[in-house]
């Protein structure tokens, strides 16, 4: 019978709760569903969370610190390439003056210009005492890097060959020798009133010879030993504060910047 006398069809009730039980049911697996995700999910924001906080308990917030180091992002990204210019132009200056052809070397080496010099034109063998003739030369570098940048940092190197100095020369060793070689010409550097602040002097003797002073038969190689004998003078970038440090292996200069409060 149909539900004419207004009562309730059993039929259609049942057709209306399993509709509803359908609709319940798909809200609950909707909801199963979503479980793993979201446990995942919020593990790693706990993970990048307590990260992040680790990394700020290790961060450093002094203004000194945070000042160098913006100053040495600035030198890398910007600045530090208009000073690689400028020294590589200072070498091919040097290079290029009629006055010193064959006598300097410029090399470039990772922002470093170096300037080799054949120690057999600058001393008398055993001697430390720049030969008058060649003073000249020196100064003449020297005038050029300071016409450049007279707050470049400088490093001389005195190199020796092997050969032993004989009981008649003043000095005892050939470590002797290339410091005191290295000294005179620092003092070319002083003369023309650089910074002693910016200037170091050292020698390493025979024990960092370009070429090897003897050959397998045991032999010397007078050629090699001549290339071996050698003034380096490291021209390297000035910074707006410079440190020396103490026994440092090939840098003499402490780069971290301290600004005045």
């Amino acid at each position: 019978m149909s539900s004419d006398h207004g009562q309730p069809n059993p039929a259609s009730g049942k057709r209306l709760r399993k509709k509803r039980h359908a609709h319940e049911g798909a809200h609950e697996e909707a909801h199963q569903g979503e479980g793993p995700w979201i446990v995942s999910y919020a593990d790693m924001m706990t993970l990048l969370f307590c990260f992040f906080v680790i990394l700020t308990s290790f961060a450093s917030f002094d203004p000194v610190v945070v000042a160098s180091k913006s100053s040495k992002v600035a030198d890398h990204f910007g600045n530090g390439k208009e000073e690689n210019e400028e020294i590589t132009g200072l070498g091919l200056e040097i290079g290029g003056h009629p006055n010193l052809d064959g006598v300097v070397k410029p090399i470039m080496k990772d922002g470093t210009l170096e300037l080799v010099f054949s120690t057999s034109l600058m001393f008398s063998p055993g001697e430390a005492e720049l030969e008058k003739t060649f003073i000249q030369n020196v100064d003449i570098v020297v005038g050029l890097i300071k016409n450049k940048n007279p707050s470049y940092r400088i490093i001389v190197e005195g190199h020796t060959d092997n050969s032993p100095l004989s009981t008649e020369h003043y000095y005892r060793s050939n470590w002797e020798l290339s410091s005191a070689r290295a000294v005179s010409v620092v003092e070319r550097f002083l003369y023309y009133k650089f910074e002693p602040k910016q200037l170091v002097a050292v020698g390493f003797g025979d024990s960092r010879p370009l070429a090897p002073n003897f050959d397998k038969r045991g032999n010397a190689v007078k050629e090699n030993q001549a290339l071996n004998r050698r003034v380096v003078i490291k021209v390297l970038k000035p910074l707006r504060s410079t440190k020396i440090r103490n026994l440092g292996i090939e840098t003499y200069f402490d780069d971290s910047e301290v600004l005045e409060k």
